[in-house]
This record gives C-alpha cells, structure tokens and sequence, in this order.
C-alpha cells in the first residue's frame, strides 16, 4: 500500500514538473515571437522606377522586409532607373506609418550618393531599415517609401 502512494505522489510530481516546463517553454516562445515584427513597405515614385534585378525587369511595388526582430537591422538591394527625359537626383522620404508611432522606433536610410543619374541610366541602391531595441507594442508596420526624381 505505502509503495502505491509513493508512486502516486512521484508520479504526482512528474505530471507538475512537465507541466512547469511546458508552460515555460510557451511564455518564452511568446515572449520571443512577441519581438518579430512583420513588415512590408510600398514604393511610390515620381520619374524613376526600382527594380530588384540589374537586367532592370523586374519592377518593385513594395519590399517585403520580411520577420525583423527588436535591435536588428536589414538591408533590401535595388536598382533605380532614371524613367524620364532629363538627368535626376533622387530625394527619398518615408510617409504613412502604421502604426503612426512605428516612425519613432524604426528607421531607414540608403547609400545614395547623391549622383546625378543620366537618362536611362541607373544606380544600385541599398535600403537600410533599423529597428530600435527599445521597440514594443508593435507586431506588424507598414509604411510607404517615396522616391522623387529631380531634374
């Protein structure tokens, strides 16, 4: 008989145990997927077009950045072409963040060196989107990246 509660109490605490560890392992999942935010970021353009091949057919819309976590920094490769009949600088902005506040903790820059870019003519670009380690709150942004032409 003793032995039979001795075995119940072990198994008892064998079931607890597991259990524990199982909750565990779901909060830090949680916590660890709470800090991947999802990303997708539209082009609008005035006298350019960006396109993801050198070869230049293949027209961008939007750059998935894909799952970005908390602190990380991701780099997209572009082409831009000059689309209109005069030579251009370019101006890049960002606008229409969503949510609004994502703006005060994620950032993006490019390497434009502020050539001048022929008729025709193209440039590679790269796009740098920085996320701040101080992030929170936010799972999924969006916003739209503005590529002017000036001529």
């Amino acid at each position: 008989m003793a032995y039979s509660v001795q075995r119940k109490f072990f198994i008892s605490i064998l079931v607890l145990a597991i259990g524990l560890v199982a909750a565990s392992l779901v909060a830090f999942a949680v916590m660890q997927w709470s800090h991947r935010i999802r990303n997708v970021a539209t082009l609008k353009v005035v006298g350019v077009g960006v396109y993801k091949d050198v070869n230049l057919t293949i027209l961008l819309t939007k750059i998935d950045w894909g799952i970005i976590e908390a602190g990380e920094t991701k780099n997209f490769s572009a082409y831009i072409k000059n689309e209109s009949n005069v030579p251009l600088s370019l101006a890049m902005s960002t606008e229409s963040w969503e949510p609004a506040n994502a703006s005060s903790f994620i950032t993006l820059s490019w390497n434009y060196k502020r050539e001048l870019i022929p008729i025709n003519g193209s440039v590679h670009m790269t796009f740098t989107l920085n996320v701040d380690s101080a992030i929170s709150g936010i799972t999924n942004f969006s916003f739209t990246i503005a590529i002017v032409g000036n001529g």
